[in-house]
């Protein structure tokens, strides 16, 4: 898709071949490493063994979405050839629970590696799932619970997805915005700048959630899609009771993700978000809900002790990194699988040697498709120490 230009766009050009450079020497060093056997010596290490990758993902594309949003979908055909990297290194897929008891004991065994995926959307089920019990490997779903049970797109991602679609295009804004003007669609940050728009308008408004779709509805019809096929497709809802009470029947284990997607800076507010995600959870099956991914991988100390307080045993970032026995069991690392890496630096997360080549800062990197349905963002400690 070709997007007209922006101010800035000469310097993010510079920036795109500064990272495609960096990119070039890392696959470089890489190759190298992986051709004269290094990856399968670190693999083999009492270092390794010692160590758990928790491999991250958030959505595998139904249809077009690692086009719109490359960084969070991988496609059905990348991400079975993830798992076969897997399969073909020898490594151990291991349930979450077990592995971290595993871990605690020393009894891990080499290259155990989790696989875990954020939000619970349809497509885990549709697509993902299909191709895990192709491998008969288990998972962990952090499931947010408030869209499952409200079986409609998800307004945000709708919109946004509606005004990646009609990239090029002038639209008016008065019905979906509540303005007179319009929302000029050439550009990409012309995109991201309606999504922002119509998104703090329902905000602020306090539309109900029925008002949301007919507004994506709205914006359907003036961008020339069809929000009723959309709908029928799933491609943003989340999965729906009956579909995850058959996983938790499964060897698929369903964990927290909070309620409204948010981590609220009211001790009492957040506490209510775990008890509604997890009384959601019960209902459908699954009654020792003890693990928790941070939502949009983003975290404050103080929620610590509060999660501690509910029983929580472990906690997932987006932070990068391998857990060892001297993580902190709520603040734990993963690494965040995405369609722009290849097979060869996945294999080197896989073996433990990535790990040890230089890296940049990856809190915020990966961000969840959800937005926070209320509250203000909330920062990891490598962010705070950005700012």
């Amino acid at each position: 898709m070709r997007f007209g230009r922006w101010p800035g766009a000469d310097a993010e050009k510079c920036a795109h071949m500064r990272k495609s450079g960096l990119q070039i020497g890392k696959e470089i060093v890489l190759n190298g490493a992986h051709t004269c056997g290094l990856y399968s010596v670190v693999g083999r290490t009492s270092w390794r063994a010692q160590r758990l990758l928790i491999l991250g993902y958030h959505g595998i594309s139904l249809e077009d979405e690692h086009q719109w949003r490359p960084g969070l979908f991988l496609t059905p055909a990348q991400f079975a050839g993830r798992l076969e990297c897997i399969a073909g290194m020898g490594c151990a897929v291991l349930p979450l629970d077990e592995a971290l008891a595993r871990l605690a004991k020393r009894t891990l065994p080499s290259l155990s590696v989790v696989i875990t995926f954020d939000d619970g959307f349809y497509n885990f089920f549709s697509a993902a799932l299909p191709i895990l019990r192709k491998f008969g490997y288990p998972a962990t779903v952090y499931q947010t619970t408030f869209y499952s049970g409200w079986n409609r797109p998800i307004f945000h991602l709708l919109c946004h997805y509606l005004l990646w679609k009609a990239s090029g295009k002038v639209i008016e804004a008065s019905q979906i915005a509540g303005r007179r003007g319009v929302f000029d669609l050439r550009t990409e940050a012309g995109i991201k700048s309606a999504t922002a728009e119509i998104w703090s308008f329902a905000k602020q408004t306090g539309l109900s959630q029925e008002r949301r779709q007919e507004i994506a509805n709205l914006l359907a019809d003036l961008v020339g899609e069809d929000y009723q096929e959309l709908s029928r497709r799933r491609l943003f809802n989340l999965m729906n009771k009956d579909e995850l009470s058959q996983m938790a029947k499964s060897d698929i284990d369903v964990q927290l993700h909070t309620h409204r997607h948010r981590v609220p800076s009211n001790k009492d507010l957040f506490l209510k978000e775990l008890a509604d995600n997890r009384a959601f959870l019960r209902d459908i099956g699954q009654a020792n809900a003890t693990h928790f991914a941070y939502p949009s991988g983003v975290y404050r100390e103080e929620v610590f002790p509060w999660l501690a307080e509910c029983g929580v045993q472990s906690a997932t970032s987006c932070d990068t990194g391998l857990v060892n026995i001297g993580s902190y069991q709520l603040c734990l690392p993963r690494y965040i699988d995405t369609s722009g890496i290849s097979n060869l630096e996945f294999e080197a997360w896989l073996c433990g040697l990535r790990v040890m080549l230089p890296n940049r800062k990856s809190a915020g990197r990966a961000r969840s498709l959800l937005p926070s349905l209320a509250g203000r963002p909330v920062h990891s400690r490598q962010q705070q120490d950005q700012n």
